[in-house]
């Protein structure tokens, strides 16, 4: 029996929808400051992340074939099966492709909302609004 969630089908619309929410939380909480974390531990959970959102750029090639309806003979039932599965692989509301792209997103939210828990986005933010304000002559 395989461990890994996405082979195990441990990815559902339901559980992304309920994963984005807490992200989305996540990251307001961060971007208001709301909470910080030690360079030690975000260097890690910056990494699982990054990891992850690799993973999943390398099943796209893979996955790609969900969007073709499977050749199921060339009987009506065939058809009807065969779109289906395609339906339910690309095009559908919850679609496998759909559930993965927002897998992705949620990845990357995670890690600004980690990044700006580390300090990082501060800092890079502070340096633009200084640039700015040297452009602007308001210095």
């Amino acid at each position: 029996m395989s461990t890994d969630p996405l082979a195990a089908g441990g990815l559902n619309a339901k559980g992304i929808a309920e994963a984005a929410a807490e992200t989305h939380k996540l990251a307001g909480t961060a971007k208001a400051g709301g909470f910080s974390i030690d360079g030690d531990a975000l260097g890690d959970l910056r990494k699982a992340l990054t990891d992850m959102v690799t993973r999943l750029e390398r099943l796209k090639p893979q996955t790609q074939a969900l969007t073709t309806a499977p050749k199921l003979g060339s009987h009506p039932y065939g058809h009807t099966v065969a779109e289906h599965d395609r339906k339910s692989g690309a095009d559908a509301p919850g679609a496998a492709l759909d559930v993965l792209d927002q897998f992705g997103r949620i990845l990357r939210e995670a890690d600004e909302a980690l990044a700006r828990a580390g300090g990082v986005y501060t800092e890079n933010e502070n340096q633009a609004i200084d640039t700015h304000r040297t452009v602007k002559g308001t210095e």
